[in-house]
Order: structure tokens, then sequence, then C-alpha cells
């Protein structure tokens, strides 16, 4: 089975290494903390009598270890605390909050949660508490969603040009065999049925291409000129039918 990357986390955590007197006593305060028990007042004890900055590391570090998951930052951005005591939630929250990082407090299924989902936060608490290798992991999974969205983003603008092209193709290709089905597309001046022509015989070209097959060449501005002139011409003609 595939680690999971908040067990992933966790490992990377558990196997930093304490040096300091004061940040081994932090974390041997906490060593038998239990997420089944109310822990609420040991936890506020033990982070009170932190001595050091690192000693805040190796306490939030322990206490994600026990209460803590996070999910694949390639899925979504989630990290949370969850807890079966409601005051130790709201101690934690406000630990966590004093540490510098902003939790937001919910209940789920009759656990108390304390979740964030800004990936900066996420960021900063993993490398704050050690787990740089994890936070990177996040900062990439930006990069790859962002070019996901730029992809997808592309493909849309170009569905989007290609659509609007169709439509106009077919605007001016209706117009113009409505022009050779009754027989008035020889009242066309010379150059607009020649351009009227070489559209339905290639309707898969762009103006650009069109362009070229004249004799002389048109600029795909001078082709939209005329066929937009036909366009006219066509209205006009079946307005007189009417």
């Amino acid at each position: 089975m595939t680690e999971s990357f908040s067990k992933k986390v966790k490992n990377q955590l558990e196997a930093l290494e304490i040096k300091k007197k004061c940040c081994k006593f932090t974390s041997a305060a906490l060593a038998d903390l239990n997420n089944k028990e109310n822990s609420a007042e040991k936890i506020r004890s033990t982070y009170e009598k932190c001595r050091c900055d690192v000693c805040g590391e190796v306490f939030w570090r322990k206490l994600f270890t026990v209460y803590g998951s996070i999910t694949d930052p390639l899925k979504s951005y989630h990290m949370e605390f969850s807890f079966y005591f409601e005051d130790e939630r709201d101690t934690v929250m406000e630990l966590i909050s004093d540490s510098g990082f902003d939790f937001r407090p919910s209940v789920r299924k009759n656990k108390f949660i304390l979740y964030v989902k800004d990936s900066a936060v996420i960021e900063d608490f993993l490398v704050y508490t050690g787990a740089s290798a994890a936070a990177f992991d996040v900062m990439n999974s930006k990069i790859v969603h962002e070019f996901r969205n730029s992809v997808n983003r592309q493909v849309n603008c170009d569905t989007a040009n290609i659509e609007k092209q169709l439509q106009a193709v077919k605007k001016y290709t209706e117009a113009i065999q409505w022009l050779v089905d009754t027989e008035k597309i020889d009242s066309l001046p010379a150059d607009l049925k020649e351009t009227a022509l070489l559209r339905i015989e290639n309707d898969q070209l762009s103006l650009a291409d069109l362009g070229k097959l004249m004799n002389p060449p048109v600029s795909k501005s001078g082709i939209r000129h005329r066929l937009e002139r036909i366009l006219e011409l066509a209205e006009r003609a079946k307005n007189q039918q009417l």
C-alpha cells in the first residue's frame, strides 16, 4: 500500500533529532499524549514551559504527529488537528494563534477540528516544524496546479476561438449557398463572386489562407471585407423577396 502524504510528513517529523535539553524535556512531556484522553491542561502547561524557539518547533511537531493530518497537496490543500474534546481544540487554537498560525475551528462527526486550507500557511507550518521536504512538495504542487490551469485556460481559449471561427464560416457559407441555390450568385461583382465560390469550396481554410488563393492574392482584412459585403448583398436580396 502506498504511504499516505500525512504519514510521510509524520515520519519526517519523528526522524528529526532533538539536541537541546529543554527541547528534549518538551518532547518527553508530550510523549504519552493520547488523542482519546483529554490532555488540554498538559498541552497548555507544556507550551508555557517552552524555553526557546526550538522548543516551540518540537512542541508543534509532537502535537501534529498525535492529532494532525494533511492531504496530498496534488489533490487539495488541507491540514488539520482533530480532537475528541472541545477544550483541547480551543486550547490548541489559542496556542497555535499565539505561534503565528491561523487555523479555523469546526466540528465533524463528533470531533472538534482545527483546519487550514491556505497553502502558504501549510508551507510555513511544515517549515517551522522541520518538515522542509514536505513543504517543498506543497510548493511543487502549486507549480503543477498553475501549469494545469494555464493549459486549461489556453485550451478553453483555443476552443472558443475555433467555435467563433466556425460560426463565422457557417454564416458566410449559408449566405453564399443561398445565392447559388437562387441563381443570384452571377449578379455579384466578379471579385465577390470569385471570393464566394472559393469560400464554399474551401470552408476549412482561414481567411489568410483563402486570400492566398486569389489572383492576385488578397489580405485577410480584404477577404473579411468581401465576405461581409457578400453577406450584406445576400440579406438585401432575401428582403426583396419577402
